[in-house]
């Protein structure tokens, strides 16, 4: 890959020297004759025109500590701002789309709280219809111990469309979700705690 990068510099180079000597010796040539050439192109209206797109109400939200009922576990709790799905296709394809959700652990300076104790528990913002449906809930590691809660890499299911053309004429579909933080009461350091709940959409 080196040698062809210097290959093509020097071309560059040599180029630039040609076409400086060619000017240097045409610099008193007269025009004999010239023509313009037209350049044409048409943008035609996108088909299907219309996206199938994602918005969050925010771009945050905050836990706060509730009692757990277990003096061994610290819990807190908050909610997922609606996740919204829009869909303005003049076309819809016969294919479900859904929307996942992963988190990153959770850092304050040096200590993290890992994501696989966060979980939630999805729920759709009106009623759709049996088209759309929210995931299920995920658990915590302290509630399960064989849990990855919301630090799955693939993402977790928040909600779906399982038949577009049954609900194309709602054009937009809306969900949300409780938060649920849970650790060792002898384990977490103070802090204040920051984790990237990262949402996408799939079709």
């Amino acid at each position: 890959m080196n040698k062809t990068i210097i290959t093509r510099v020097g071309a560059v180079a040599f180029g630039a020297l040609l076409v400086a000597a060619a000017g240097t010796s045409a610099a008193g040539a007269e025009e004999v004759d010239g023509a313009d050439v037209d350049i044409t192109v048409a943008v035609t209206e996108r088909y299907p025109s219309g996206v199938l797109a994602l918005t969050v109400d925010a771009d945050q939200t905050a836990l706060t500590e509730i009692d757990s009922g277990d003096p061994l576990v610290r819990e807190f709790t908050g909610t997922l701002p609606n996740v919204t799905v829009t869909d303005t296709r003049s076309e819809v394809p016969d294919d479900p789309w859904y929307v996942l959700g992963t988190a990153s652990d959770f850092v304050s300076g040096v200590d993290a709280i890992t994501a696989d104790h966060l979980g939630w528990t999805p729920a759709l913002a009106g009623n759709y219809g049996p088209s759309i449906e929210p995931g299920g809930d995920i658990e915590t590691v302290v509630d399960d111990p064989g849990s990855e809660g919301l630090a799955y890499a693939d993402g977790e299911l928040l909600y779906a469309n399982y038949d577009q053309a049954e609900t194309y004429e709602q054009g937009s579909w809306s969900a949300t979700a409780g938060l649920q933080l849970k650790v060792d009461a002898t384990d977490a350091a103070t802090g204040d705690y920051t984790s990237v709940l990262t949402l996408s959409l799939f079709e």
